[in-house]
């Protein structure tokens, strides 16, 4: 096979794959990656795989927890009581140092730090969760170029484990680096590893390479094949039927990826959930009785909402160009004031000053913000969370004061755009499972939005995604100006500067594509949807915004 590129050259190691683990680890043990030298004296160790010439090399190192927890139980297991003293008798806290570290870094919400206190906790334990962990703080800071080599230390210390290799294919996918997949589907076919993932990604790379048909004909050779594991099974159907949609769409049959995008939203995942959850929660907040609170402080910090896939993404990546502008991305801070609410109102006694504790909440969600401040030169912040709309009742009551900015996109483009993605399930995304079901969220969330703020509310700057991608800087003039601050010529180059930030919304590549995407009207595709009867709490909203139907 051809020489595997730069970043994937620690995947050379699965040529050896087949052989038993004392020659797969062995050369992994002069490994110039700590984390690969680390994992294969563990592999080796929990194996009982060391032989008595690496006897003196394993006791050098038995200050290390990871090596001395295995270490004592190898010698004990093989009846050598010697080298298991010699062990036992070792003293460090190494590991007591590294734990106390991993958690400040987490509770200081440094991402840097965090994934540094990581690979430390590793190289101290030796655990696969720890690298685990580690992959998704790194692809929350920095996309698949910073995941992407731990998943592959993931795939190396574990080259038969088909979640990890599958993980390791999907962030390959993320990245629509062709050549780096196709090089990874070449090693796995070549070392008959992962024969399903390996299928599911073979198709992804046709897909990439402009050959629709051949990505659907893969996905038909998948679909017959049996796979034992339920968590493998329902993540490859998932992504099987995410891929065939596509596929469908560019062959232009869009009844058939409408139905595709229909099954993969069919897959089980993570534990059920009501469709009452989301709506029952927004009521039972809006019905909070707050009291006048006083006056909020934090003037200098907007939020960001509208709906799921109306340009949001966009708009926020603009923004965090700007030197004087820091943007969270859907950073759930406003669970915190959720949690600290529904942990505290239900103990309170008659007579207890609620507007204290309101006004502890409303503190909460800017401390969770603060944790997440990285850049030094900000003065504005923008908090980033579509679905809030829907809480506008409860917002505008606890947050009397704030400013904020709307996105406005043709609703039945937002409501597709929706049933093509594949969100996090939780008590809001769950309703995009389906065509019905999402009409009804997006109805009821412009509901709650509209029955407290007006289209010419003044403490709301309303961005349409049409002007925003055709006037662009008109438009982010215009914005900035509601924020406070004079253009800047760094908000053009929003495109360059994402592609070095971790944005992990769906709208990840079309971000990256800049401006050149254009207005995106792909719903006139699937009309026969939107002439439904189901469609039809839409028509208010179209109408309402000024938007066209046909």
């Amino acid at each position: 096979m051809a020489k595997l590129p730069d970043v994937l050259a620690p995947l050379a190691a699965l040529n050896s794959a087949r052989k038993n683990a004392a020659e797969y680890y062995a050369p992994l043990l002069a490994s110039a990656d700590p984390i690969l030298q680390l994992g294969a004296w563990c592999a080796l160790l929990d194996r009982g795989e060391v032989s008595y010439a690496q006897y003196p090399a394993v006791l050098a190192m038995a200050d290390n927890p990871a090596i001395r927890d295995r270490a004592y139980r190898s010698f004990l297991k093989f009846f050598d009581y010697g080298p298991a003293e010699q062990v036992a008798a070792t003293e460090t806290n190494r590991l007591d140092e590294a734990e106390r570290r991993a958690m400040a870094a987490e509770l200081n919400g440094d991402p840097e730090q965090r994934a540094a206190s990581l690979r430390e906790l590793y190289l101290v334990t030796g655990r696969t969760d720890v690298l685990s962990d580690l992959v998704a703080v790194e692809d929350g800071r920095g996309g698949w170029r910073l995941a992407l080599p731990v998943a592959i230390e993931l795939v190396v210390l574990n080259p038969h484990d088909p979640i990890l290799a599958f993980d390791l294919l999907e962030h390959v996918h993320e990245s629509r680096q062709v050549e780096l997949l196709d090089a990874v589907v070449e090693l796995f076919e070549a070392n008959s590893l992962h024969p399903h993932a390996t299928m599911l990604y073979s198709a992804g790379a046709k897909l990439l390479k402009g050959n629709p048909g051949g990505c659907l004909k893969t996905l038909a050779t998948l679909a017959e094949a049996r796979i034992a594991r339920p968590d493998l099974a329902n993540r490859l159907r998932s992504t099987a039927y995410f891929l065939s949609a596509q596929a469908m769409e560019k062959l232009g049959d869009y009844r058939k990826a409408y139905a595709a995008y229909r099954d993969m939203k069919a897959v089980p995942q993570g534990r059920p959930i009501s469709l009452d959850e989301f709506p029952a929660m927004v009521t039972s907040s809006a019905k909070l009785d707050i009291p006048a609170l006083p006056a909020d402080a934090h003037t200098n910090h907007f939020i960001m909402t509208g709906f799921p896939r109306s340009g949001t993404t966009l708009l926020e990546n603009a923004l965090a160009a700007h030197p004087r502008i820091e943007t969270f991305e859907e950073i759930p801070s406003g669970s915190s004031t959720h949690i600290y609410l529904d942990r505290v109102l239900p103990t309170l006694g008659p007579g207890v000053d609620r507007t204290a504790i309101f006004a502890a909440a409303r503190e909460r969600y800017y401390a969770e913000a603060e944790r997440r401040h990285r850049k030094a030169s900000a003065e504005i912040f923008v908090d980033k969370m579509p679905i809030r709309s829907a809480e506008a009742a409860f917002m505008r009551k606890l947050f009397p004061d704030k400013r904020y900015i709307f996105s406005i996109r043709h609703p039945c483009d937002v409501v597709l755009s929706c049933i093509r993605q594949r969100f996090s399930p939780n008590v809001a995304m769950e309703h995009f499972r389906s065509f019905e079901t999402a009409v009804k969220l997006y109805d009821f969330t412009m509901t709650q939005w509209f029955g407290v703020f007006g289209l010419d509310d003044p403490r709301v700057h309303y961005v349409r995604y049409d002007t925003l991608v055709t006037e662009f800087e008109a438009t982010m003039r215009s914005v900035l100006s509601f924020l406070g601050t004079e253009w800047d010529d760094a908000v053009h180059g929003f495109a360059e500067a994402a592609d070095t930030r971790a944005t992990k919304t769906p709208s990840y590549h079309k971000v990256r594509q800049g401006l050149g995407i254009g207005v995106q009207t792909a719903w006139r595709n699937y009309a026969f949807l939107f002439q439904s009867d189901a469609a039809r709490p839409l028509q208010r909203w179209v109408e309402f915004f000024g938007y066209h139907v046909g």
